[in-house]
């Protein structure tokens, strides 16, 4: 087997096991959590997302990506600027936002969120910390270190925050949860990368990092804007109850699909930048990742929208039932949230960020639109628009990859066509599954479903299922 295979296929069971012992971890404390604290508790966390999330793109500034991008070649001296410039950018958004707290909380009509974001935003000072020893690793394909370190500062962070909300601290147990898990996350970093910063620093090198860094971070902030513009928009509009039941009902989805997503660029990032001279061998590597991808988020999701009412009936109890629409409708937006990662992470792996950035600005209008449009006709909307959003998107984020590969979006639909239809044809059986008891409906759903799929994948032959098969016998 060639060295990259090796390398690959070590990626994918490492990069697996950390996201499915930390979302899994992450998707059990949720449950707990949701349990205890009212929708209330997690509306008001989520009023500061996007400050934070938009904070935590202008640190990155894209030079994480550009680092490994430029993997082959990197120096200390690159290393140690990006550190600085970070630590620097940091400390003084850190000050702005702790300065803006007021007005934050007044925006809000919430004066509990002057204390609460003061604390909560010392996590982008401490995420700064932890970006070059993260970009080491990546660079190194070292995902048996980020997967232990992220398994243990999720354990650690649970068990804190399991602490808090026992003794009475309501919704600071998740200002808490972040800080520890961040803290812990970076000292971990720092040790296993073994590397500390030196004293030196490069203007040449922060403009050859920027240069490639700035499209990235521009796209990411727009990204990040719109993607939280929501919490804005219901938060204004409504009240922390409505905008905790909509961030819940994202964050489930969301778990589901970031650990996806955050596989595949994980992975394959490093690995299409490796080859990236080789063009023929990219786009190979690019459509069969593809068809595996699918292969896998189809089902989840679909499934997971199969089961939303009893997963919320049992695990969440009755006073999260205005959240079954949102988990219905974001799981089949969530379904493509993969591929277009995917799409775009080919650009970034050619080093062509300026046409990531141009794909995002290209979606940025009909975006913010829909959100305003739908923000005051209530969450479900909000939900609906997302999902129109997240489709037309595929097919704006499928163009370049199109144009410069020849795999645009009518290429990937005709590849995934025969996934999509054992998918349609599980969710169509399981639908029809009505029981007495919520707790077998469930397992008997999950149980069936996935019998039906793996069976009409095997009828319809697809493909991608005998590359998994391919790769098990390899290894």
């Amino acid at each position: 087997m060639s060295n990259l295979k090796v390398v690959a296929i070590k990626g994918v069971i490492w990069s697996l096991f950390d996201k499915l012992i930390n979302q899994v971890g992450n998707f059990v404390l949720l449950i707990y959590l949701s349990n205890i604290l009212s929708p209330a508790d997690f509306g008001m966390i989520a009023m500061l997302a996007i400050f934070l999330a938009i904070a935590q793109s202008l640190i990155d500034s894209g030079f994480s990506q550009a680092l490994v991008q430029k993997s082959h070649k990197v120096t200390e001296i690159d290393l140690s600027t990006v550190f600085y410039v970070n630590l620097g950018v940091s400390v003084l958004l850190y000050c702005l936002l702790f300065v803006l707290a007021p007005a934050i909380a007044n925006f809000f009509h919430q004066p509990e969120l002057v204390d609460l974001s003061r604390a909560l935003f010392i996590v982008v000072i401490i995420n700064a910390l932890a970006l070059v020893p993260r970009a080491k690793l990546m660079i190194a394909v070292d995902f048996k270190s980020q997967g232990l370190i992220n398994s243990a500062s999720m354990i650690i962070s649970a068990a804190v925050t399991i602490y808090m909300i026992n003794v009475g601290y309501g919704y600071w147990s998740l200002v808490a949860m972040n800080l520890v898990k961040s803290l812990i996350s970076a000292l971990l970093l720092m040790l296993f990368s073994r590397w500390r910063p030196k004293w030196l620093f490069s203007t040449e090198s922060f403009s050859k990092l920027f240069s490639f860094g700035s499209n990235l971070l521009i796209a990411g902030l727009l990204a990040t804007t719109v993607q939280n513009l929501y919490s804005i928009l219901i938060g204004r509009h409504f009240n922390a109850l409505q905008l905790g039941y909509f961030q819940q009902g994202f964050n489930y989805t969301n778990i589901l699909s970031s650990t996806l997503s955050s596989v595949v660029q994980g992975v394959t990032y490093p690995i299409m930048t490796s080859i990236q001279q080789d063009e023929e061998r990219l786009v190979k590597v690019y459509v069969r990742v593809m068809s595996i991808v699918t292969l896998v988020t189809f089902p989840v999701f679909v499934g997971f929208a199969a089961i939303s009412e009893e997963f919320v009936k049992i695990f969440l109890g009755d006073k999260w039932i205005p959240i079954i629409p949102i988990l219905f409708i974001l799981s089949f937006a969530r379904l493509i949230t993969p591929i277009s990662s995917l799409n775009l992470n080919i650009l970034n792996a050619r080093g062509r960020s300026d046409l990531f950035l141009k794909t995002d600005l290209c979606k940025l209008p009909m975006t913010i639109v829909a959100l305003f449009i739908a923000a005051p006709y209530g969450i479900v909307a909000v939900a609906v628009s997302q999902l129109i959003i997240v489709i037309i998107s595929f097919f704006i984020n499928a163009y370049y990859p199109g144009k410069l590969f020849g795999y645009g979006a009518i290429a990937q639909l005709r590849q995934i066509l025969p996934i999509a239809l054992a998918t349609l044809i599980m969710y169509a059986v399981i639908n029809q599954i009505k029981l007495d008891s919520l707790w077998l409906q469930l397992v008997l759903k999950i149980v069936l479903g996935m019998f039906i799929y793996c069976g009409s994948c095997w009828i319809l032959k697809v493909k991608a299922l005998e590359d998994i098969k391919d790769i098990i016998q390899r290894k």
